[in-house]
């Protein structure tokens, strides 16, 4: 008998905290009339990596989100701490999280007058569709986009909370290679398709430059010295066709490798970048002294060698002013 009765009154208590998680969790506060108002607070803890070849970056935020629910107001003092699946809450997508992981425990805090506050810590890959044309000079937009499934921007008023917030993010971030500028937050309503139904949604964003110190040394000074080194052949006679042939040969294969290199600093787009650009016309004047080496060889064995010295002095300034010239080009001027 005494189990019968544990049993009724489990099956009780069970069907009183599904009804009672219905009640309060199935509709949110105040439906059919004015739109409900959630503050919501993200703050950039952290940016330790921007990957271009993966169109992402890796962060740390930090998200805070206050609404109101009178169905919550109790006349007990204090505040409650209840599972966040007990209650109604915005159900938070983040739109663009690829590997994305939940850091606190999901509860929300209640005060007596029904305002609800729920935190949480978000650690992981977003991703970030990147226009690289002006790469290595480019500098993005990134952001963490929230978005509210299921209620429009007429049922539920996304609100940033910025006060206090100075910058929006940590002082210190580990990510060394951009610089960072401030964490804005407003009122993005999320469409998934163009034309169709919108979302209630709140963007934080910002905005990065890249920093030019590592592609100075790996791309810039090191295929200018493989460049330089395909103009050695200008100053050594023409008669020389082995040793000549010999430099003009290493310095393309070695350019060539080169280029397979920093290719992987880049997805496989399908327009060229400042640094294609730069890389290109490189390629294309080390083929060119290539193409000087042949055709001066060809000459001096048909006794033209006048003509042959006079074409090796010509080129010892003219490639060096077509590799400035390409070099403007690609960098301030496209």
């Amino acid at each position: 008998m005494n189990k019968s009765m544990c049993l009724v009154a489990m099956v009780l208590l069970t069907a009183s905290a599904s009804f009672g998680q219905e009640k309060f969790a199935g509709t949110r506060p105040g439906a059919g009339g004015a739109p409900l108002t959630v503050t919501g607070t993200l703050v950039l803890l952290d940016v330790s990596k921007i990957d271009g070849a993966e169109q992402s970056f890796t962060a740390d935020v930090f998200m805070m989100l206050r609404w109101r629910d009178e169905r919550l107001v109790t006349g007990e003092d204090g505040v409650r701490r209840l599972p966040l699946d007990s209650i109604w809450n915005p159900e938070i997508q983040i739109v663009n999280q690829r590997r994305v992981f939940k850091t606190f425990d999901d509860f929300v805090d209640v005060t007596p007058d029904g305002a609800v506050t729920y935190r949480q810590r978000y650690d992981g890959e977003f991703s970030a569709p990147l226009d690289f044309h002006d790469f290595p000079l480019d500098q993005h937009r990134f952001t963490v986009q929230l978005a509210v499934p299921g209620y429009g921007p007429e049922e539920v008023d996304f609100v940033p909370a910025t006060e206090g917030e100075g910058i929006g993010h940590s002082p210190e971030l580990t990510v060394s290679d951009w610089s960072i500028g401030p964490f804005e937050l407003h009122t993005e309503p999320f469409q998934l398709v163009r034309g169709g139904q919108r979302v209630a949604g709140l963007m934080g964003e910002f905005e990065a430059q890249r920093h030019l110190g590592f592609f100075l040394g790996k791309a810039f000074v090191s295929v200018a010295i493989i460049v330089f080194m395909s103009w050695v052949v200008f100053w050594i006679g023409t008669e020389h066709i082995g040793p000549r042939l010999s430099v003009a040969v290493t310095s393309m294969l070695t350019l060539v490798a080169y280029r397979f290199l920093l290719d992987q600093s880049l997805p496989p787009v399908s327009y060229l970048t400042r640094l294609d650009y730069y890389l290109l016309g490189s390629t294309v004047l080390v083929f060119m002294a290539l193409i000087q080496v042949t055709l001066t060889g060809a000459m001096n064995d048909e006794h033209h060698l006048r003509r042959a010295a006079d074409i090796n002095r010509l080129s010892r300034w003219l490639f060096p002013a077509v590799f400035a010239l390409l070099f403007v080009v690609s960098f301030w001027i496209l």
